[in-house]
């Protein structure tokens, strides 16, 4: 049976874990009890026959189970009745409650389905939200779903049932499949898996009438929590009917040899003796093969646990067969602390006692498992907590074990300043203490997310939040079951940078901006570089310190510089004033402009040193003030020129006259 089956499997053997162990109780009540509204499948389909009958209707059988289960329903109890598919054909929008939810006598019930002329579509979907907006002020309401048919208006009742989980958590979907394919059976299945309900398989008029009946009694008597110790099940069983018609076998599986039969969906496999392909296979929890009469081999899997006996089927009537699994049932819940909420993220491994490859890894959530009996071993790991534990499955026994990690959770941020927005570019740094380590701290995880949660065992931790600027540390405590969440202000101060070059603003030729670069140097320690930026405007995120900013132009000696104390989350501006001049260079002879490609212009400074050469025409160049020597070379013919830079800003041309 594939995971996914038996997950839902499970659930409906935990869910009756408390009628086992204790009788129901007497109705309390109406105003203690929960809402129950009956969704009945009014579509064309309800005229077809039960598997085990060709001469009784679904609709029929449905509507007497249903009948017999009001019966029983104290009087002061809330029940309604829903109808869909039932008034027009391929409407997918008939849907129509008959009788609004209320108190009083179920006779109000059975009137309209005595009139129940099914016709129509099967608008599960819309019909789920239709009942659900009908109890909406129902806090523990509750739906039973009667139906042969998957959802055939293209609509997914598997994510309305995902709405009503999230919208109404409390709502809990019962859900009775009369004679559903394997395929349908698994478009169903979750709903009542989601919303915490109970899933029937039914095939016959019998088990219709127990689940019906079933179903009712778990609504009227409101929610039940999972047990926590083995316990034997108790799942309603029909009376057995006397053997007539065509040979075959009728099949049906328990857990144990002194269990009742499973009210779940097995796989069945049929082989004649001596042959080697089967004769039958089928999915449900009771299902009649029909067969010649002769020797046959029955396999019954369900989940992890598979069983085989040898049957003869009689020449008359389908001759029962019961297939005990030798298997339990086992759900592991993985929780932070008692009673609290399963965890979503917890990951779960299951293996066979002394075995070394896992049987099953997965999310908690998911841990439902139909299980050989046997010794298991358990591992449940989150972030970076790990629980182990050995659990006995005994034949029969349904256990839900609760794994508690003792552990809590810790988000981290880093905040410019109290009440600031999360900062990016931060690394988030875990330490515990070591006596073993070097600094008597040992690092266990680190992260670069913008808000990162750690799942931590309870105990003390060291944080540490890095940027480029520096570190900022903090000890945090994590309880069992805590949910800590910690803004770590870095206590940053935006600094705004401009820079200017002192006369380019007053001269057209300057519009276009020289490649600029802005250093900011950390002084406290060793001198580094934390941040830089080639705008001529920039922001910086800096820490409270000592730093300098500096602003250079390439390719030239034009430099400026500012140190500054930052001392407070207070933004700061800071301009830089670049103390420089435009220099444009040109030539040109008295005969007029003089057109050539090998030019070559080299600007040296009052030392003879090299500050700057271009091979360009016209090249523009940033000097700082000074005396400097240009020396200008085209074609061959060479020119020498003094030229000094005053310390006024003013950009200017120099223009090189060839003889």
């Amino acid at each position: 049976m594939p995971v996914s089956r038996f997950r839902c499997a499970i659930g409906l053997i935990l869910a009756l874990f408390t009628f086992a162990l204790f009788p129901l109780p007497a109705a309390a009540a109406s105003g203690d009890q929960p809402g129950v509204m009956i969704l009945f499948d009014g579509s064309g389909s309800m005229w077809g026959r039960l598997e085990d009958s060709k001469k009784v209707q679904k609709l029929d059988a449905a509507r007497e189970a249903l009948k017999s289960a009001l019966a029983t329903v104290p009087e002061g109890a809330r029940v309604g009745l829903m109808f869909f598919g039932h008034r027009r054909s391929g409407d997918c929008s008939d849907i129509e409650v008959l009788t609004p939810l209320a108190a009083g006598d179920a006779s109000r019930i059975m009137t309209p389905l005595d009139k129940l002329n099914p016709r129509g579509k099967g608008p599960i979907a819309g019909a789920l939200r239709e009942a659900a907006k009908a109890l909406s002020g129902d806090p523990r309401a509750r739906i039973i779903l009667i139906h042969d048919n998957a959802d055939n208006c293209r609509a997914d009742p598997c994510e309305v049932a995902d709405d009503l989980a999230r919208t109404a958590p409390a709502l809990r979907v019962h859900v009775v499949s009369v004679a559903l394919d394997r395929d349908e059976l698994e478009r169903v299945a979750c709903i009542a898996k989601v919303t915490g309900g109970q899933a029937y398989d039914v095939r016959d008029a019998s088990g219709l009438a127990s689940a019906i009946s079933d179903a009712m009694r778990r609504s009227l008597d409101g929610p039940n929590d999972a047990a926590t110790v083995p316990i034997a099940l108790v799942v309603p069983v029909p009376a057995p009917a006397v053997a007539t018609g065509a040979p075959g076998l009728k099949l049906s599986a328990k857990l144990s040899a002194e269990a009742p039969p499973l009210a779940l969906p097995v796989q069945w496999r049929v082989t004649r003796e001596g042959a080697s392909v089967p004769d039958f296979e089928a999915t449900g929890a009771s299902v009649t093969a029909p067969l010649p009469a002769g020797r046959y081999s029955v396999e019954a899997r369900i989940g992890y646990a598979v069983a085989r006996v040898d049957a003869t089927a009689a020449d008359a009537g389908p001759t029962p067969v019961s297939v005990a699994l030798n298997a339990g049932a086992l759900r592991v819940n993985a929780r932070n602390v008692k009673d609290g909420d399963i965890s979503a993220s917890a990951l779960v491994s299951l293996t066979p006692a002394g075995a070394t490859v896992p049987l099953w890894i997965g999310l908690s959530r998911d841990a439902d498992f139909i299980l050989p009996a046997g010794t298991f071993d358990v591992r449940v790991s989150e972030s970076l907590t790990t629980q182990l534990a050995q659990i006995v499955l005994t034949p029969g026994a349904a256990v839900a074990r609760d794994i508690i990690s003792a552990s809590g959770q810790l988000e981290l941020s880093a905040v410019a300043h109290v009440d600031g927005e999360p900062l990016d570019g931060v690394t988030f740094i875990l330490a515990t203490d070591d006596p073993d380590a070097p600094d008597g701290r040992r690092e266990i995880a680190r992260s670069a997310a913008r808000q990162p949660v750690f799942t931590l065992p309870s105990g003390t931790y060291y944080v540490t939040a890095r940027t480029p600027m520096g570190d900022v540390r903090q000890r945090v405590g994590i309880g069992a079951g805590d949910r800590v969440k910690r803004a770590i202000p870095m206590g940053f101060a935006k600094i705004s940078v401009s820079v200017d070059l002192g006369g380019t603003r007053r001269d057209p030729q300057a519009a276009k901006p020289f490649p600029t670069l802005i250093r900011v140097m950390r002084l406290d320690g060793d001198i580094h570089e934390v941040a830089r930026s080639r705008a001529p405007t920039a922001e910086f995120t800096l820490p409270t310190g000592r730093f300098r900013i500096e602003a250079s132009i390439d390719a030239s000696r034009v430099r400026a510089d500012q140190e500054i104390e930052i001392e407070s989350s207070n933004p700061r501006r800071v301009a830089l004033k670049l103390d420089g001049a435009l220099v444009t260079l040109k030539f040109s002879s008295p005969a007029g402009s003089v057109a050539s490609t090998d030019v070559t212009w080299e600007v040296k400074d009052a030392k003879g040193a090299s500050v700057a050469r271009s091979f360009e025409a016209t090249p523009r160049l940033v000097l700082a003030p000074g005396r400097y020597t240009a020396l200008l070379d085209v074609s061959g013919r060479q020119i020498v020129r003094n030229v000094d830079m005053t310390a006024d800003g003013q950009s200017r041309t120099i223009d090189f006259q060839l003889p």
